[in-house]
């Protein structure tokens, strides 16, 4: 960052005229910013958005990896400063006034996105992730505090997904299984099985993890011989930043372009054979998720440009070749054959 200060000074001479001296003075400052660059994220272990009272659980605010390693981080609930400077918050013993929506600052950080923790004294608790991305894992588990739930019934939208004689399922979350998720299990005591208990109703939302992409053009109006380049376009979650995306090209339903770190597919010198619909996929292989954009409709328009001139230009002139080369032949064929009908006659 440079400032520039201008000093000023009139000198009168004989109280009719004046200069003005102009003095720059250049002074360079460097401006350093300690702390995170990216907004942390607030993490929970174990990853249940819902516990029970007396339940323990550490919160971590997740920074990126140029964050310098020793630092000062700042915890908040529901928008208030708590205490506690370190990466881990432990709630050792939970009570219900536990319950709210966390955040971490780490540095001089933006604050993370909020978090929800629930605190309950229900008898069966639904417990899932507070978080839960494309591709995630989707573990559900039907939670009895003081005794073990057997016999669980899990619920998504007042349908039945899952009877199972263990407390847990794990699902792969897509977009689709966002819904209203419940569970009903009997508690296993001393001597029989309790009555059924059910749960609070839970709602579940899956994140994407990335937009449809967007298949675009850096030009518009090609013509044959034109470099043309296609890119693929999308976004991760921010949350999800270190995922490793790679994308591919089509053209009419076929592959140009094998999946590859690159999001862009160039054609060096467009043809007409070039045309077409073309698409591209965005695929995250780590976990299992793939997404195709809309079709783009590609036109190359006039002749395909080659050096000497279009194809059009280089058709004509060995057209033009051959007919020369053909009246040659001709001309000579009849010099050929007067010659001979002279000297015929001449012997």
């Amino acid at each position: 960052w440079v400032q520039t200060l201008q000093l000023a000074t009139k000198i009168n001479i004989l109280h009719h005229f004046h200069c003005l001296i102009l003095t720059k003075i250049t002074v360079t400052v460097t401006v350093t910013r300690t702390g995170a660059l990216v907004r942390p994220v607030v993490s929970f272990s174990p990853n249940w958005a819902t516990i029970a009272k007396n339940d323990s659980i550490t919160l971590t605010c997740t920074v990126g990896p140029t964050a310098p390693l020793s630092q000062r981080y700042s915890w908040y609930r529901d928008n208030r400063r708590i205490n506690g400077e370190e990466r881990s918050f432990i709630i050792g013993k939970a009570e219900e006034k536990d319950s709210g929506n966390y955040q971490c600052q780490a540095g001089t950080s933006e604050r993370s996105d909020p978090v929800r923790l629930s605190v309950t004294n229900d008898r069966v608790i639904l417990q899932a992730p507070p978080s839960v991305y494309e591709g995630d894992p989707l573990t559900l588990r039907c939670y009895s505090p003081y005794t073990k739930a057997v016999h669980v019934t899990f619920y998504k939208d007042n349908v039945t997904i899952s009877s199972s004689p263990t407390d847990s399922l794990t699902l792969g979350a897509s977009v689709g299984m966002a819904g209203t998720y419940r569970c009903k299990a009997f508690k296993l005591t001393e001597f029989n099985y309790s009555s059924p208990y059910t749960s609070a109703d839970t709602a579940i939302t899956i994140q994407e993890l990335f937009p449809r992409p967007q298949i675009r053009a850096d030009k518009d109006g090609v013509q044959g011989g034109d470099v043309l380049t296609l890119s693929c376009h999308t976004a991760l979650n921010p949350a999800r930043g270190a995922t490793q995306l790679q994308f591919a090209f089509y053209r009419n339903g076929h592959n140009v372009q094998g999946f590859s770190s690159s999001s862009n597919y160039t054609i060096q010198s467009a043809r007409p054979q070039d045309s077409g619909n073309y698409t591209c996929d965005t695929a995250a292989p780590s976990v299992s998720v793939t997404k195709g954009s809309p079709g783009l409709s590609i036109h190359i328009h006039g002749e395909y440009n080659v050096p000497g001139g279009t194809l059009r230009d280089r058709r004509y002139t060995i057209e033009n070749t051959i007919r020369l080369a053909l009246a040659v032949c001709i001309l000579l064929s009849g010099s050929l054959l007067s010659y001979c009908h002279i000297n015929r006659e001449l012997n």
